[in-house]
């Protein structure tokens, strides 16, 4: 891809189809109900790092191997990039994610659940359609976080059957595509 089409194609905006939409709420709804993020004591870096991936601040790297990580990566942006690699040594696939650490807390959550759904994706390229997943994704993600942390939700959820809700969630979105 030239910059010139690069450039185009970041300037166009995507909508995503109600169907896709669906497909990631579900995603985030599905990440969720494996965890118990309704805790106290839950931590979503963590729980991302526990797949695998590794979590790094943009200040614990020296400025030059930032710059060589920006010119690697997929992401067009500067607040947050993600790498998939294999290790040198072993040939195994390696995985991160680094987040610009000068945000307020709820822009790395969102940052770093941007970067983590490139990966879950598995987006190889930047797009416009790719942006939007991501975004979406971040947003939904922690969204669900915020409102957790202020009116405890999904406590309230766990206590009464969380299943119940992710079965409803399901069940409503398969009758709206049957009726496609």
């Amino acid at each position: 891809m030239t910059e010139e089409q690069n450039i185009e194609d970041e300037n166009l905006q995507y909508v995503l189809p109600s169907w896709r939409l669906n497909e990631i709420i579900l995603a985030v709804v599905n990440l969720f109900s494996e965890e118990e993020y309704y805790k106290e004591d839950f931590d979503y870096k963590k729980m991302i790092s526990d797949k695998g991936i590794v979590i790094k601040k943009y200040s614990s790297f020296k400025k030059e191997n930032l710059m060589t990580l920006y010119d690697t990566s997929l992401s067009l942006w500067k607040e947050g990039l993600c790498l998939v690699f294999p290790d040198a040594v072993s040939g195994k696939i390696c995985r991160m994610i680094a987040y610009n650490d000068k945000k307020s807390a709820a822009e790395i959550m969102q940052i770093i659940f941007h970067e983590y759904a490139r990966m879950l994706f598995r987006h190889t390229q930047q797009s416009a359609h790719g942006e939007a997943e991501a975004n979406c994704f971040a947003i939904i993600a922690t969204f669900i976080l915020l409102l957790e942390k202020q009116f405890h939700i999904g406590r309230i959820i766990a206590q009464g059957g969380g299943q119940m809700l992710k079965q409803g969630l399901l069940n409503q979105i398969k009758s709206m595509e049957d009726k496609k």
